[in-house]
């Protein structure tokens, strides 16, 4: 018995594409989309010489995409989703002194500062509200219909 396809899209996978998945040398399609899978691509499946679709777009895989063999034919569709891979046939260059990359993780960081300064001026907003809620001795939903229905 010989396995010809292998689809694993949309089943919540995580960790990395086995390097073992190399010997599976008669698998013509290796569909891994749409999953939680991180790492590099293993290097050993540009040795696959039957493997006519590679899908593994939509997961968080990184690093150089492997060249020679089957792997390096694929088209930049094969890979979408996955913003730090780098090399054939993203077109993104793997020089980690690029500006481009120091940008991102600037913007990144003001990001998660400005997350952080919402999240606790929202958290002060809700406790400044408890406080007055039972300083002026009323019921959380009372408040509400007090101020509405004097109007």
């Amino acid at each position: 018995m010989e396995l010809h396809a292998l689809k694993l899209s949309h089943n919540y996978l995580s960790g990395v594409i086995p390097r073992c998945f190399s010997g599976l040398k008669t698998v013509e399609s290796l569909d891994f989309f749409f999953n939680g899978l991180h790492g590099e691509i293993p290097p050993q499946l540009s040795e696959l010489s039957n493997l006519g679709v590679f899908k593994v777009t939509y997961n968080n895989l990184s690093g150089v995409i492997p060249q020679g063999g089957h792997i390096s034919t694929f088209d930049a569709n094969s890979y979408l989703g996955n913003p730090f891979f780098c090399g054939k046939p993203t077109n993104k260059s793997c020089n980690s002194n690029e500006p481009d990359n120091e940008v991102e993780d600037d913007e990144y960081t003001v990001n998660m500062v400005s997350f952080y300064l919402q999240l606790m001026q929202q958290y002060f907003l809700e406790c400044l509200h408890l406080f007055l809620l039972i300083l002026l001795g009323a019921e959380p939903g009372s408040t509400w219909l007090m101020l509405s229905s004097t109007r």
